[in-house]
């Protein structure tokens, strides 16, 4: 709920749906908004955001804003032999959903 209310906040033309899934993971989708992003349905991956977006300022600060938010209370819980280190939480963003894709308004 901190989450969603934080990006309501700073992000109020945006239409978001945020989920929790599994009690591990926090789901962001960007579904409805004034900038048009390269495709109606595209997963982010929010470690590449700057390399994948430098052609697109205006997306890559939106996405960027988005990531801190969802991550800022993202932390390393313990560091696992085999997987490395875990965090409390992961975050996955989107641009749309399967079914559903982003519309421009």
């Amino acid at each position: 709920a901190e989450i969603r209310n934080q990006l309501k906040k700073e992000l109020p033309e945006f239409k978001l749906s945020v989920t929790r899934e599994h009690y591990s993971c926090v789901n962001v989708s960007i579904m409805s908004g004034p900038v048009k992003f390269r495709k109606d349905y595209e997963q982010i991956n929010h470690f590449y955001i700057d390399d994948n977006y430098k052609d697109d300022p205006t997306a890559r600060d939106i996405l960027t804003k988005i990531k801190d938010i969802t991550m800022k209370n993202e932390r390393t819980m313990f560091i696992d032999g085999d997987y490395g280190a875990i965090p409390n939480y992961y975050v996955h963003i989107s641009v749309g959903k399967w079914d559903k894709p982003y519309r421009q308004v």
